[in-house]
């Protein structure tokens, strides 16, 4: 779940960033012609890249070796173990 909410915050990350810059230039943030048009798509745009890239370094910096070799949940003497990703050598 907290994947989920960080990808959320990172969309939304430049709407509260203009936002905010909004109101520092003392141009109102809660006027509605500053949200519609172009701004709205530029935000849009850099909140799916900003979501993209974090995927993309997640599955880049996760994961254990290509030579890993996964064992699967199982139960041993009426505990259960989770699956883990072994490196040869080490079962």
């Amino acid at each position: 779940m907290s994947r989920i909410a960080l990808q959320a915050l990172l969309f939304f990350l430049p709407f509260v960033i203009y936002a905010l810059w909004l109101g520092a230039s003392g141009r109102g943030w809660r006027a509605p012609e500053r949200w519609r048009g172009v701004p709205m798509a530029w935000l849009g745009a850099a909140g799916v890249a900003l979501v993209l890239s974090s995927l993309a370094a997640l599955a880049l910096t996760s994961g254990g070796s290509t030579r890993a070799l996964y064992i699967p949940a199982h139960e041993k003497d009426g505990v259960f173990v989770p699956g883990r990703l072994v490196e040869p050598g080490q079962q």
